[in-house]
């Protein structure tokens, strides 16, 4: 088994941009160790966009977008491609993506169609499919693939020591942020956010309050599988791994 703190190339295949900071421990965790962490992004409009090449900096991650469209993507062969082309050209050691369980009762728009394309392109990418339109790209099939939030997590990853790069990279996603305090506003959960919240009452804009629901929501999601069982672990990132764990010898 090779050493699991080396760097690797780690790629994730995003449908919305924020789950590039979703798994932004591990991103910048594995930047910091000598890798390389670039996230590919099928939905992201203008002003999401700002907001996610600040966060990229701050995870030390580069990232591209794929333009796709939530009404119509449809795991065509010219979406099957621009993926397998992000694969091949990039050749990571590890893939990130949604959970294949989760999307399916998620009702963000667009993530049941995005699970069938991500899947195609990720078994398509070692085969010969597409390769007269990317001559100059060798087939590449050998990578782990891990699924974020799942459903059924089989491992944790410590990112207590990337959290506040974590934090500081959700902070400038401030579309998103005022779009969660949107969510809230009048219904009874925002007043249970200001009972949990100090100050919350006099935060006077939404992306105020959408930082500080947002940062509530964070630091309560990521201690809750490690801190709250018996993982000996704070601060982690939940994934489901991809098949089994080949080992040496037992860790």
């Amino acid at each position: 088994m090779s050493n699991m703190n080396e760097g690797k190339r780690i790629l994730l295949l995003g449908v919305y941009g924020m789950e590039m900071v979703e798994c932004g421990g591990v991103l910048h965790k594995n930047a910091m160790s000598g890798g390389v962490s670039h996230a590919s992004i099928l939905f992201a409009g203008p002003k999401m966009r700002e907001g996610l090449e600040k966060a990229a900096e701050k995870l030390h991650c580069t990232i591209e977008y794929l333009g796709m469209d939530t009404g119509s993507i449809s795991a065509s062969e010219e979406e099957k491609l621009a993926v397998i082309r992000v694969i091949r050209t990039f050749r990571p050691d590890i893939i990130i993506t949604q959970d294949t369980e989760h999307c399916i009762s998620d009702l963000d728009p667009g993530r049941r169609p995005a699970m069938t394309l991500l899947l195609e392109a990720m078994a398509l990418a070692g085969r010969d499919y597409g390769r007269e339109k990317m001559p100059e790209l060798k087939l590449h099939r050998h990578f782990s693939v891990y699924y974020m939030t799942p459903e059924h997590p089989n491992c944790l990853v410590d990112i207590a020591s990337s959290w506040q790069a974590k934090c500081e990279a959700m902070d400038v996603l401030e579309s998103q942020l005022e779009f969660i305090a949107e969510l809230a506003e009048g219904t009874e959960t925002e007043k249970q956010y200001a009972q949990l919240i100090p100050g919350f009452d006099q935060m006077e804009t939404r992306l105020e309050r959408g930082r500080a629901i947002k940062r509530l929501m964070d630091q309560a999601y990521h201690l809750y599988h490690g801190a709250t069982g018996h993982n000996h672990v704070l601060l982690s990132e939940n994934y489901r791994r991809d098949g089994m764990f080949v080992l040496d010898q037992l860790i």
